[in-house]
Order: structure tokens, then sequence, then C-alpha cells
């Protein structure tokens, strides 16, 4: 599939903002700290993955805990657009993808996501 780099940065940012209306309000306060980034590619190459959620999980958090570095959640642009056929897809994928990185921020396991349909 072919898309510009602008309307991809559109759709992950109109998506984003679908999914944290859903959230509940409490979540929705601790999901808004985290930074959305966009990238052409995962930094190891792998044309596999499709977002990556880094930093310190909500469930492993002290009361004291003073984090250097925001939490971030990066979506890589080309393996998402690989992974789809059309938009609507694309979009399928932005959304389960930036989902499942936000459970990983939640604290949820590769086990728990898949579960629950976020994998």
């Amino acid at each position: 599939m072919r898309l510009s780099r602008e309307r991809f940065e559109e759709l992950v940012f109109d998506i984003a903002e679908e999914v944290m209306a859903k959230l509940p309000d409490d979540l929705r306060a601790e999901a808004a700290t985290v930074m959305l980034d966009i990238a052409d590619r995962p930094p190891d190459g792998d044309p596999d993955l499709l977002g990556l959620y880094e930093g310190v999980p909500l469930v492993e958090r002290g009361a004291d805990d003073f984090r250097l570095q925001p939490d971030r959640i990066t979506l890589y642009y080309l393996p998402l657009l690989a992974a789809s056929r059309n938009e609507d897809e694309l979009r399928h994928e932005i959304r389960v993808t930036l989902i499942h990185e936000l459970g990983h921020f939640f604290g949820f396991n590769e086990d728990e996501l898949e579960q629950r349909g976020w994998a």
C-alpha cells in the first residue's frame, strides 16, 4: 500500500484521539502523559514490529519514582503500510497497535494483550 507520511501521521493522531476519548477519565489522564512518535522503521530493522512502548508501566511504579524520560509509544510507518492493503486495513492496524502499546503502558504483558484481542 502507498500512503504519504503526512496522511499517515493524520491517521495516527486522529485514531489516537478516538482511542483516548474511549478511556475512562483516570486512565485517559495517565495515558495523556505518554508521548506518541512516528518513525519510518524500527531501529533494529525488524519488519514485523509495528509499534513499541518505552517506559515504566504504571503497575511497576512507586509513589516516589522519578523518571528522567517520559513514556513513549512509537508507531512504525513502513511496517504498518506493509501490513495493510488499503486505508481501512491501515486504520485497523494503527488502532490495534496503539491499543497494544497502551496496554504495555498500563502493565499488560503479551499473553494478557492477546487474550483481550490486542495482540
